[in-house]
């Protein structure tokens, strides 16, 4: 392995893509909240919670296309090119089926669901409304999913380029007027804003597959050949991310749930969460990058045999991460009313969104550094440590919410400290499995 390949210069340019890739997903977020919160504050709260659920089982099929990436990455470090396209082919036989699953639980289970635990009735119809054009985004979401993945496993990341800049003006455009209704289209608020992202995802899918046939990757990787089904791989592939959809669905439900707490303190509470939320997410969006390029680049190594090199590698990652990190917190702090005012203009809004600022900025630092460390770990083939790790924290992390949102009624600015707490634990159980476990193994 040349020396090369661990370098800065080497990390940023995996990194940058997905990046930019990831920037793309947090734009419509972005687009979403700064739209419905010109709506009105009911919209505003129902975006959080139908887009956190939606997510919750979009990460499903998001978990097993993850643990094709890291076989795929080890198939590459291993110089076994030949393989990976059967891999990414058993991966659209399982997302077929998962994206059907859910797509039945989002468009017709969902309403059900949902008015057992939310107390607003026009906060529960906005969300049913916004899943019900959502929820054929389902097909879209994983299809685009998986081929990014490929892309990150193969490392070609930079075709996410072109993609992001696509989904990010053509939900700009879309959402722009299908939730107020301008030249023409019809004025859906909350659904307009679903079926903006929805179309958004359709059109990058056709980018997609223009790509993959314009640069010949079908026939490089063996891709689309759709033979008759290996169960043993089917089997390994399930096997290894299996604990990833756990873990990755425990704690965006665990989100979930968050928000539900908030929720039945009123509808202000949900609105100003849902701003803090879309904040946080983006301003993580380096950490995220970095988390995967770490995740890939450790099963890489792993997958040519230098062990040796996973915690330096994971410490040269780590410290470029939250350096970028530090610089757009510090950004944050000095400008928090002029970022706020991108998503609301009201003045209370704004005025109990900075009371978080300071919590966020700390959860945003410590997050940083968890997150690569969770895809470290995940990275070496232990997913099932991963998912420990996820319990375990998620554990300690709904104790405190439930504590403060119900027991003590505490302020929103206590309640979201649930967040250092949770990357606390992650980022000490992590470092302690990495020095001292026993993940030095091949997939």
């Amino acid at each position: 392995m040349k020396d090369s390949y661990l370098s800065y210069k080497n990390i940023i340019t995996i990194a940058y893509p997905i990046m930019l890739g990831s920037l793309g997903q947090n734009i419509i977020n972005l687009i979403d909240t700064g739209f419905l919160g010109r709506v009105g504050q009911v919209e505003l709260g129902a975006g959080a919670l139908a887009g956190i659920f939606y997510f919750v089982l979009f990460m499903v099929g998001y978990a097993f296309n993850n643990g094709m990436q890291i076989i795929i990455s080890r198939r590459m470090g291993e110089g076994k090119k030949n393989e990976v396209g059967n891999i990414v082919d058993h991966e659209f036989y399982l997302l077929i089926f998962i994206a059907l699953l859910e797509f039945v639980f989002l468009y017709f289970l969902s309403p059900v669901i949902l008015a057992q635990f939310i107390q607003s009735k026009e906060i529960l119809n906005a969300t049913v409304a916004f899943l019900s054009f959502r929820a054929f985004g389902i097909f879209f979401g994983l299809f685009n999913s998986c081929l990014q993945q490929f892309f990150i496993g193969i490392g070609k990341t930079t075709i996410i380029n072109f993609s992001t800049v696509v989904l990010a003006i053509s939900n700009i455009i879309l959402a722009y007027l299908l939730i107020f209704g301008h030249y023409g289209f019809p004025k859906m608020g909350i659904g307009g804003a679903a079926l903006a992202s929805t179309i958004s995802e359709g059109i990058v899918m056709l980018v997609y597959i223009i790509v993959l046939y314009q640069r010949k990757f079908p026939k490089e990787y063996n891709l689309f050949r759709f033979l008759k089904p290996d169960l043993k791989l089917i089997g390994n592939m399930v096997s290894l991310s299996l604990p990833l959809v756990f873990q990755q669905v425990i704690s965006i439900f665990t989100w979930f749930i968050f928000f539900l707490l908030i929720e039945h303190r009123g509808e202000a509470s949900l609105a100003v969460s849902n701003i803090i939320k879309s904040l946080y997410i983006f301003w993580a969006i380096p950490t995220f990058a970095f988390a995967s390029t770490a995740n890939a680049m450790t099963s890489n190594i792993i997958g040519q045999g230098k062990e040796d090199k996973v915690m330096f590698l994971l410490k040269k990652i780590t410290g470029l991460n939250f350096l970028i990190s530090l610089m757009m917190c510090l950004t944050l702090l000095i400008f928090p009313t002029a970022i706020i005012s991108i998503y609301t203009d009201d003045i209370i809004l704004i005025k109990s969104s900075m009371e978080i600022i300071p919590v966020i900025i700390a959860a945003s630092l410590l997050f940083s550094v968890a997150l690569i460390i969770i895809l470290t770990v995940t990275g070496t083939g232990s997913s099932r440590f991963a998912l420990l790790m996820e319990l375990v924290a998620i554990s300690i992390y709904l104790i405190y919410a439930y504590l403060t949102a119900k027991v003590f009624m505490s302020s929103l600015k206590v309640i979201w400290g649930a967040e250092i707490l949770y990357w606390l634990c992650a980022i000490i159980m992590g470092l302690l499995f990495l020095k001292y476990g026993k993940w030095k193994k091949v997939i």
